[in-house]
């Protein structure tokens, strides 16, 4: 139950440990803490607060553009 490492904007961090640029990641295929019981408790919120903050990043990064 692990997946991709992110940073607290969603960024999907390289090898390096620096964001890769326009990947974000949320909910299931980003890593987390919950282990075995990933669907669980406080998951389902962590899925969905990290979503909403992957979608707002991706929008400031469109707007940037």
């Amino acid at each position: 139950m692990d997946g991709l490492v992110t940073n607290l904007q969603a960024q999907v961090m390289g090898q390096d440990y620096q964001p890769i640029p326009g990947l974000y990641a949320a909910g299931e295929i980003a890593g987390g803490t919950h282990g075995a019981v990933r669907l669980g408790s406080c998951a389902i919120t962590d899925c969905v607060v990290f979503g909403r903050i992957a979608g707002q990043e991706v929008a400031k990064e469109e707007a940037s553009a």
